[in-house]
């Protein structure tokens, strides 16, 4: 199993979630963020184009969504974030991955794989 998380734009979070939701990729923890890179942040991507281009170093509003899947659906759960997130401009967001050992649905009892579906 593979924890999948992944910090986007405010803005791209309902095509993201369609485009997974579309998949079969239901269940997700989605959370709002702040956050920075390494790069100074251009304000007008993050704002919608609204702002007047300047740069600098501070927090930015992000979405984080938290998915956990088999590892047979890792690749196919990447390539969805990253095709409709990628613009080509810094902050387009991250994907971590995760090596899970084990889950339980506390309501059954199921673990491993059988927790997730």
């Amino acid at each position: 199993m593979k924890q999948v998380i992944t910090i986007i734009r405010p803005r791209m979070y309902y095509k993201t979630k369609d485009a997974l939701v579309e998949n079969g990729f239901y269940s997700m923890i989605v959370k709002d963020v702040i956050g920075r890179g390494k790069k100074p942040a251009d304000f007008s991507l993050a704002t919608g184009g609204k702002a007047d281009g300047n740069t600098g170093h501070p927090f930015v509003s992000k979405k984080m969504i938290e998915i956990f899947c088999q590892d047979e659906d890792l690749k196919l759960l990447v390539e969805i974030i990253k095709k409709v997130n990628k613009t080509g401009k810094a902050g387009d967001g991250k994907i971590f991955i995760i090596n899970i050992d084990d889950g339980v649905r506390i309501r059954t009892g199921e673990k491993g794989n059988n927790s997730l579906v």
